[in-house]
């Protein structure tokens, strides 16, 4: 086994939008329609050594009800060493190819696949969760308080208390990542950047909707056009900055905790 196995979806894709959920947690969304070619990290979706599940999910372009018929796509799973980033060393172990549509009559396209992942760490997780009923409707003014609590902390800038909530993501996404990060200063140089550079938080929003993930065991809170509950804006320029994060409700305890 490699050193530092780092795991990476790769996509090339036009004329649709699309998510990517890792073990059944969204790794990566995209709704902006033309054409997108790049990658990302995915470790931090992977707990431990062996099956892990890829889910792609392709979806018509803003105003349209049905996938575009010229719309292509090519999903890929690669690793390589992240101590040394050798790009001879990228190899493949996952390829969807998106089957061409005769006509514009599919309103969703999923393909679900597998494959193998051998890390050297073991996360906990979201594997000690419970699972959450948002039907019920404490459980979901919980949900809403949690992220207006959130909210309010970025908006006073309390990065002490930011990072105490955020420890189990920063500590796990570390670890998958194999970084060793000072938190505390890179959320500061988040609120210096902001800052500086005009960006102005937007309101919460009015009706947020909810994802479910993980069979039911994480949530994400997020605005009516899916950007993050904690979203800034530098109008001058329309250029937009979000910080997302998913919740979960270990067993045995009674309160949320952030875990991606």
């Amino acid at each position: 086994m490699m050193k530092e196995p780092y795991y990476l979806v790769d996509f090339n894709v036009s004329l649709a939008n699309f998510d990517i959920l890792i073990n059944d947690v969204l790794a990566f969304s995209y709704n902006d329609g033309g054409s997108i070619y790049s990658n990302y990290p995915i470790n931090h979706f992977i707990l431990s050594s062996g099956v892990q599940q890829v889910k792609v999910r392709f979806k018509p372009l803003k105003n349209s009800q049905t996938i575009h018929h010229e719309a292509e796509a090519i999903i890929k799973i690669q690793y390589l060493d992240a101590s040394t980033m050798d790009q001879e060393q990228l190899t493949t172990v996952y390829e969807y190819k998106m089957p061409k549509a005769k006509r514009d009559t599919l309103p969703m396209l999923e393909s679900i696949g597998e494959f193998k992942a051998e890390v050297p760490y073991r996360l906990i997780g979201w594997s000690d969760a419970g699972i959450i009923d948002i039907k019920n409707e404490v459980a979901l003014e919980r949900i809403h308080n949690y992220y207006r609590r959130i909210y309010t902390l970025f908006k006073d800038k309390d990065v002490n208390s930011l990072a105490l909530l955020l420890k189990k993501r920063y500590e796990e996404t570390d670890a998958s990542m194999y970084l060793d990060e000072d938190n505390i200063a890179g959320l500061n140089n988040i609120f210096k950047m902001l800052e500086a550079e005009g960006y102005i938080m937007q309101d919460f929003p009015e009706t947020p909707q909810i994802s479910l993930y993980a069979k039911n065991r994480i949530v994400n809170l997020v605005r009516e056009n899916t950007s993050p509950v904690i979203f800034y804006l530098k109008k001058e320029t329309n250029e937009e900055f979000g910080f997302p994060f998913y919740i979960y409700l270990p067993k045995g305890k009674n309160s949320f905790e952030i875990i991606r």
